[in-house]
Order: C-alpha cells, then sequence, then structure tokens
C-alpha cells in the first residue's frame, strides 16, 4: 500500500539518520581519547624530566625552592592526570553503550514517524514563529542551532545515583543561553482573592487576546538551575489513563499527546505554594527518562502530583485507583519523562497586564457579587459568576428572577416591604424554589410546614421576600448566614409605617 511504503521510507531515513548520528558520536568519542591518550603522554614525559632534574640536583642547597615548586607541580599534574582517566574511562563506557544499541526500534505510529524525523533533522538557525505574542510586541526568539547541537550531544547517565542524573542535566540547562530579554530577578506575585481560581481570573483578564495558549507549571514537578534559574525542567508522565466517553467503565492508557506538542513556545505561569507568578515564554526540550532509583527518590508531594496528573482524565476515580497507579510507577510499568524548559522571552506587557488586572481584581472582589442596596431597589448589579435573570415590567424597572447572592448586603424591614410591594403576587414558595440550590443557599428541606424553613436570610432579602405583615425572624448561625425563618408572637409587624425596627 502507499502508506507502508511512505512508512517503509521514513524508517530508512530514520535508520540513517541514527547511524550518522552514532557515527559521529563514534567520532568524537575517537578524538576525545586520543587528546586524552597524548596529553598523558606529555605529562608523563614531564613528570620523568623533573624527576631526573631533581635527582640530579638534590643534593645542592641553591636548588632547595626550585625543587619545592617542582613537588607541588608533580602533585597538581597527578591530580590532573587523575581526571583525565575518569573522562578516558567514562568515554569507553559511552561509546561501548553506543556500540550495544539496537539497529532500531519500531515507529509506533505514521504520525509519529514524521514528527520524530522533524526533530531529527533540525540543526539549523531558525526563528519559532509561535513565540511572537499575538497582538502584543514581538519576543526575541534566540537561535536554535546552539540548542540542537547541545540536545544532540547529550547522552543520559546509565546510573543508579541520582544526584549524577541531576548534575548531567543541570549542565546541559547551564549550557544554554539566555534570552536578550530574560525575567526581571524579582517577579511581583499574582494576587487572586478567594474563592476564584486562576483560570477564572485569566478569563476575566482584559487583555485575554494576548494569551490565546498558556502553560501552568507547578512546584511541586518543577525545578530550576541552581547556577541559571531561567532555565529548568518538569517531570512528566509518559502515559495517561482516559475513560471511554461511550462507556463510563472502560477505561485505557494512551501516550501523553502533551510530548509531541513540546516545539510550539508557550506563556508559562509558575505556582508555589498557592502563589502566582508570571514565568515568562518557554519552550520544552525532551531529556531523558527517570529511572525507578530517581522515583524512589522523589519528594511525596512529587510523586503524588505525578500520579494525579496519570490519572487526571479517569473518572470516578477512587483512593484504590491512586495507590495502584503509584505502584505500577514503583515497579517501572510506567515512565516520566523529564521535559527540560528553555527560556526564550519574557514579555513586559503581559507582565504588567496581569499585574494590573490583579490589583484591580482585588479590590473589586466584593462588587464581582450582585449586591442589593437602598438606592437600587428591584434591580441586581449581575456579578461575574452568575449573571442575574431578570424580568422587564410595565414600569421600565427589572424583576429579578434568580441569582446566586453570597454576601449580599442585608436590608431593613422597612426596604424588603418596599421590595415585597414591588413582588407581591409571588408566593413565598415561588422565591424560595428559585434560590439556586448548587449555591448552598437551601439545604434539603421538607415542605414547610408550621411556618419553617431554612433558608439563607440575605438571599431571601435580595431576592425580594418582604417580611410586612408576617411574624418571621432570622437567626444566622456560623456557617454564614444560614438560620430558621420561624414564627414569633413578640416581634413587632414590619411595614412602612413603623420604622422598619
Amino acid at each position: 500500500s502507499p502508506f507502508r511504503t511512505a512508512e517503509l521510507a521514513i524508517e530508512v531515513q530514520i535508520e540513517r539518520l541514527r547511524v550518522q548520528e552514532i557515527s559521529r558520536a563514534r567520532d568524537v568519542a575517537l578524538q576525545r581519547l586520543s587528546e586524552s591518550y597524548l596529553s598523558i603522554l606529555q605529562k608523563n614525559e614531564t613528570i620523568e624530566q623533573i624527576q631526573k632534574e631533581i635527582e640530579s640536583n638534590g643534593g645542592s642547597t641553591e636548588h632547595i625552592s626550585r625543587s619545592a615548586q617542582l613537588v607541588v607541580e608533580i602533585e597538581r599534574l597527578k591530580a590532573h592526570i587523575a581526571t583525565l582517566e575518569t573522562a578516558h574511562r567514562d568515554l569507553a563506557l559511552t561509546l561501548g553503550q553506543l556500540r550495544t544499541l539496537p539497529p532500531s526500534d519500531p515507529p509506533p505510529c505514521y504520525e509519529a514517524n514524521v514528527k520524530k524525523a522533524g526533530k531529527i533533522t533540525i540543526y539549523h538557525a531558525k526563528t519559532d514563529e509561535n513565540a511572537v505574542a499575538e497582538g502584543g510586541t514581538t519576543t526575541h526568539v534566540t537561535e536554535d542551532f546552539e540548542v540542537n547541537a547541545l540536545l544532540a550531544l547529550y547522552i543520559p547517565l546509565v546510573t543508579d545515583n541520582s544526584s549524577e542524573s541531576l548534575n548531567a542535566r543541570n549542565s546541559l540547562l547551564l549550557s544554554i543561553p539566555l534570552p536578550e530579554n530574560p525575567p526581571d530577578c524579582t517577579l511581583t506575585a499574582i494576587v487572586i482573592p478567594p474563592p476564584f481560581t486562576f483560570q477564572e481570573f485569566l478569563s476575566s483578564l482584559p487583555a485575554v487576546r494576548i494569551l490565546p495558549e498558556y502553560k501552568i507549571l507547578h512546584s511541586s514537578t518543577t525545578y530550576c538551575c541552581p547556577d541559571r534559574e531561567e532555565h529548568g525542567f518538569m517531570y512528566v508522565p509518559m502515559f495517561k489513563c482516559t475513560t471511554n466517553s461511550r462507556i463510563a467503565t472502560a477505561h485505557q492508557w494512551r501516550a501523553n499527546d502533551a510530548l509531541d506538542r513540546i516545539t510550539k513556545a508557550t506563556e508559562c505561569f509558575f505556582n508555589k505554594d498557592g502563589v502566582w507568578y508570571y514565568a515568562g515564554l518557554y519552550k520544552e526540550l525532551l531529556l531523558d527518562e527517570l529511572s525507578l532509583k530517581e522515583w524512589e527518590q522523589l519528594a511525596p508531594e512529587t510523586t503524588s502530583m505525578i500520579v494525579k496528573e496519570t490519572i487526571a482524565g479517569r473518572k470516578n476515580s477512587s483512593p484504590q485507583n491512586t495507590y495502584e497507579t503509584t505502584q505500577l510507577y514503583a515497579a517501572g510499568a510506567l515512565k516520566v519523562k523529564c521535559v527540560g524548559l528553555q527560556c526564550i522571552g519574557f514579555s513586559q506587557e503581559i507582565y504588567n497586564a496581569v499585574l494590573e488586572h490583579s490589583i484591580r481584581f482585588s479590590e473589586n472582589k466584593w462588587k464581582t457579587f450582585g449586591v442589593t442596596t437602598p438606592d437600587n431597589l428591584g434591580t441586581v448589579v449581575p456579578s461575574n459568576r452568575q449573571a442575574a435573570s431578570t424580568t422587564q415590567t410595565k414600569s421600565g424597572s427589572t424583576t429579578p428572577t434568580s441569582l446566586d447572592t453570597p454576601g449580599t448586603a442585608s436590608l431593613t424591614c422597612s426596604q424588603t416591604s418596599t421590595v415585597a410591594k414591588q413582588h407581591k403576587a409571588l408566593p413565598m414558595q415561588t422565591y424560595i424554589n428559585n434560590l439556586p440550590m448548587a449555591a448552598g443557599n437551601i439545604n434539603p428541606y421538607p415542605r414547610p410546614h408550621s411556618g419553617q424553613v431554612q433558608v439563607r436570610v440575605n438571599g431571601l432579602a435580595s431576592m425580594g421576600l418582604g417580611l410586612s405583615g408576617s411574624t418571621w425572624s432570622g437567626f444566622p448561625t456560623r456557617e454564614g448566614n444560614l438560620g430558621v425563618l420561624a414564627p414569633r408572637n413578640d416581634v413587632t409587624e414590619c411595614d412602612e409605617g413603623n420604622g422598619g425596627k
């Protein structure tokens, strides 16, 4: 078939590229071995010459100071020779591993082959067009030639020592150049008042048009390079568990699609201890996989976050599923990929826009709720969380039909009487049924009997339920404005004539 022919052609191309890469690595290793060998020979000749000079001039007192200097030089050269021998052994081990590599791995699918071939052939300088923020200023992107060359020469260490693997990753990140506009040394935190989430905050951002896509980095799975904090790496699960959309009890494991879309630069936000920061524009780089030893040495919050991300697409997950997934990671059945984070820019426009919106968002957090005041009785200010549904009357005023109003200002009896006259055609049960159950305003309650029903007192006030002509009173509780409206015989009737007592 034509598809099989295309697949075979791509496999042949990949195999050729793999052979070329192995040949280049072998040539580099041999060159380093020859250089090390020549250097060791030169150092040995120097040491022998120095030792002969010491033996020939050892009895004379005029060469005592010179002999002391030679001894120091010999010790320094011996230490240097030991370092070269260690490098020689490492290169020999690396060369042996390259020789034992399998000829090729079977490609999982046609699309994956195309993406892998595209990643291997990127060895020229280019500018990422995706790094230009839409609607904002142009962010400078460093050339990819040096980064691709470093990734081609990067060989993961086969060791059980997690510190050595960590040092190898940090060395690679340290060699990546910085952009011309790196992030500020001191970043201002983004303050988001409760109960809003970060996604709700960004959705209300006026400049949301310049943030078509963004990524959230968590402190538990993201680490910065100690010597160059602009770059870092994060842990990403290689497989994810999802639930069939048609059968709720059918679950399946799939490769993480996010690992195939890492070439696009994305604006990133960092979350540390519940505080949000704008990190900048980052490009992801595929590094190596975590070994079982590294997984065992990860912090509990890190493994918990990785497991949570792995089964995030699974519906009706239970603690048993979390435990089983953790055991799969501990046994090596599931793998974690280490993805490098290269900072390629920092948008001051996005940074300033988010901070300014954070300040306005904090100042106006009470205005985001629908607040009924004496000046606008009969009208409701809709909130961002849930817009008020209103009905237009003949007189031109708006009548609210349903509204979630946590934190609504309390009204006096005379004010509620005025509201009651505007809605006197509606019975009490209609107002109660119109209050949203999802907001927690009304607990599951039986049909009202003996004049008792548990409701949110201020919610009824904002709905326009007047207390005129009745003997109801509310008792607030610690749970927050929840109480019992019960008939009382010792309460004066509330109407406009008694001053709203």
